[in-house]
This record gives C-alpha cells, sequence and structure tokens, in this order.
C-alpha cells in the first residue's frame, strides 16, 4: 500500500505520493520536486522498503556516447576545422569532455553524427 501525503511547501500543498532518496533519505513531492518535512524517519525507512524512492531520471542526450579514454557519456563535438594546401581535413569525432577522439564507433554511426552536428553549426550561425 502506497504511502500518500500533504506537501507542507508553501506554494504546493497538494495531496501526493512523496518518494525518498535513498542515500540521504529525503522524502521529496511527486507533485513540485522539493523536500518534504512533515515526514517521520520511521515513515521513510517504510516507504523505502515498500519500493517508493526516487529513482534515477537520467536523461539520455542526442546522440550520446560512451568516451574510452575518461568513461562519460555525452554528445561527442566536431573537431576544429583545419585547412591544408587551401583543402579542408576531414574533421573527426571528439569527446566533449576530455578531447580525445572518438574511434569505437561504426562508420555509419559516425557520418551520422557528423552531418547532424555540421547542420546544427549552420543553424547556429557557426
Amino acid at each position: 500500500m502506497e504511502f500518500r501525503c500533504f506537501c507542507d511547501n508553501k506554494g504546493c500543498g497538494k495531496e501526493m505520493r512523496p518518494t525518498v532518496d535513498k542515500t540521504t533519505m529525503v522524502a521529496y513531492c511527486a507533485e513540485c520536486g522539493k523536500a518534504v518535512n512533515s515526514i517521520s524517519v520511521f515513515m521513510r525507512r517504510q516507504m523505502v522498503s515498500h519500493d517508493q524512492v526516487r529513482r534515477d531520471e537520467k536523461k539520455k542526450l542526442p546522440w550520446a556516447v560512451k568516451c574510452s579514454g575518461c568513461n562519460k557519456e555525452g554528445p561527442p563535438e566536431l573537431s576544429k576545422d583545419i585547412v591544408v594546401a587551401g583543402h579542408p581535413i576531414t574533421q573527426t569525432l571528439i569527446c566533449s569532455f576530455c578531447g580525445k577522439e572518438l574511434t569505437a564507433l561504426s562508420k555509419p554511426f559516425a557520418e551520422m553524427i557528423k552531418v547532424n552536428l555540421k547542420a546544427m553549426r549552420r543553424a547556429d550561425g557557426g
């Protein structure tokens, strides 16, 4: 059976199904997302045992890839434009965190990302 209560935050005050962060044991309002202070420690423990916990809502970014160098996941970037003897050198995909070249991507996937990143640059005026 789920635990329901009223939010004690100013401006909210709605009845909702709060969730508990398992690491900090803080209860959060499902409507406004702020901490609810009126829930006792005993009730928060019961909520954890009944799996009424806050889920990790990690949002995926478009074209997010995992870097083999720094193990972080995020959208890649295009390397800087280099022109040698009037001819542009092919741009490569680099990690947006550490700047290391991303070599583990398949060629069709890498080309699709490059095309989309170039289109985004043109749309932004860059």
